[in-house]
């Protein structure tokens, strides 16, 4: 059985909630103009959801080829064929040609199901290669630059053509170091706690990425990644400095109730001790 990860369960549910809240801003209500507070939630849910999906994609042990022929098969039936009978019924259904999904750029809303597809077979055969390197840091090297080609891919005018358009490649090239900092994170994570777990390093990306969402100035993809990470420590540090194991074990199971357990976290005396941890952080800090 694995082993469930609350924080990150949170951090997805967060998310959730983020696009249900701009949804309803731009679709339902109508409301076109922005907010220093929509742009910084707009900055988190989609990064968030690539960052997650890349943390939760790391595995430890080295798969087989017969294994990553049957991982990438898995995420064709999960990602894609549900995504293609969706779209392709709907467009049949209203414009008359199911073909009229892929042209579509945003895919109907769904295009970022289409570029995390992309990611995983990237992923799912960059890993199977650099495993058999023996140098954990040399592969977490090779990933990092393979992240820092595919983006910069996206710097290009190919990313407009019809083919990139029909595959989503301009939202796969430009998310894609998200997904791979999730990678890295996942597979240095006691290295990675060590560090956000330094005041200075926290409030560091902290300060980064207020200052780049709220006034700007520094590059969008430094913000984006300050914005998921100021998420990340914060809602792991409370879940796990402020809440008791019968608190955990209170929760219902998120796979099937995940609104319901976001709110029951950010609920009652638990958002008590988030103002708490908030004041004591601060007052512990002033003093040092």
């Amino acid at each position: 059985m694995k082993q469930r990860l609350l924080y990150i369960d949170v951090l997805r549910g967060i998310a959730i909630l983020i696009v249900i809240y701009s949804h309803i801003l731009l679709f339902c209500v109508g409301y076109s103009e922005t907010s220093a507070l929509t742009n910084l939630l707009r900055l988190y849910f989609l990064n968030g959801f690539f960052f997650i999906s890349g943390f939760m994609a790391y595995k430890t042990f080295t798969p087989s080829l017969l294994e990553m022929i049957k991982n990438i098969w898995k995420k064709i039936t999960i990602l894609l064929i549900p995504t293609l009978i969706t779209g392709g019924l709907y467009c049949a259904y209203v414009h008359g040609n199911p073909c009229s999904f892929l042209a579509d750029p945003a895919k109907g809303g769904y295009w970022f199901t289409i570029a995390l597809f992309i990611m995983m077979i990237i992923y799912t055969i960059e890993d199977f290669l650099i495993k058999k390197l023996k140098n954990r840091y040399l592969q977490s090297a090779i990933i990092l630059f393979v992240a820092g080609l595919i983006y910069s891919w996206h710097k290009t005018d190919m990313t407009s053509t019809a083919w990139a358009n029909y595959l989503s490649l301009g939202g796969t090239s430009y998310y894609f170091p998200m997904f791979t900092i999730g990678v890295l994170c996942k597979k240095h994570i006691e290295l990675f706690h060590k560090y956000l777990d330094i005041p200075l390093v926290k409030t560091s990306i902290f300060l980064i990425a207020m200052f780049g969402a709220l006034i700007g100035y520094i590059p969008l993809l430094i913000t984006s990644i300050t914005v998921v990470l100021s998420a990340y420590f914060i809602v792991k540090d409370i879940l796990n400095n402020h809440l008791e194991i019968n608190e955990f074990q209170r929760l219902p199971p998120l796979k099937s109730n995940i609104l319901f357990s976001i709110i029951y976290v950010f609920s009652d005396r638990i958002l008590l001790k988030y103002i708490s941890y908030i004041i004591f952080s601060y007052l512990k800090c002033h003093r040092m």
